[in-house]
């Protein structure tokens, strides 16, 4: 029993691994670069072993998707989207901070999760087989950003919720795209964010 019990936990501990690895492929070198020898390569993993644990290519694209939904769920799940109030200063202050933080914390420590997340957004426009997984993964976004809204009161939170996020991606990908503007430097995505929020707040 104790012998099958440790199997599973280094099964388990193996595709961790190879998952890990795959997003550190994707963000590396795209998803052109993402084969099973090369997560191999990458997670220092024996060779076969990332074809023994995802037969395919799309499998292991799909756990690399839900790797991605379940690190930033964890994430979202530590910001508050009620008990704020958009007529107070000190609180649209303090919601434009938690934005500044999640985009830092993105280009930060989750740089190469952004990368590949964005990578598989534009390779689902191409091709279909993960394009219903990655509308759920959205729709989780769009319905923690829209109870937000609603907590505050803004009219069309569903709409006002997808351009947030649309926005934010678009930080994201002129950080990552654009690096010697300067775009992941803390102070002017601040300052990004408050124009971002300006917007939706009907402030000038």
């Amino acid at each position: 029993m104790l012998v099958g019990m440790t199997t599973e936990r280094e099964e388990r501990s193996r595709k961790q691994r190879a998952v890990d690895a795959a997003i550190e492929v994707i963000a590396a070198d795209g998803l052109r670069g993402l084969t099973h020898r090369a997560v191999d390569a990458r997670a220092n993993l024996p060779p076969g072993s990332t074809s023994s644990c995802f037969r395919t290519r799309l499998a292991l694209l799909a756990a690399v998707l839900d790797r991605l939904v379940e690190a930033e769920q964890d994430v979202l799940a530590g910001i508050p989207v009620t008990g704020w109030s958009i007529a107070t200063p000190a609180h649209v202050a303090r919601i434009a901070d938690t934005l500044t933080d999640l985009l830092v914390h993105w280009l930060g420590p989750a740089r190469a999760r952004t990368r590949a997340r964005l990578e598989l957004y534009l390779d689902a426009a191409r091709r279909t087989e993960l394009a219903p997984e990655l509308a759920m993964a959205n729709r989780r976004f769009v319905d923690r950003a829209a109870e937000g809204f609603r907590a505050v009161g803004l009219p069309d939170p569903e709409e006002s919720a997808r351009l947030l996020l649309a926005q934010l991606d678009g930080l994201l990908y002129d950080a990552l795209a654009r690096p010697f503007l300067g775009g992941d430097d803390r102070e002017r995505l601040r300052r990004s964010v408050d124009v971002v929020l300006r917007g939706h707040l009907g402030q000038r």
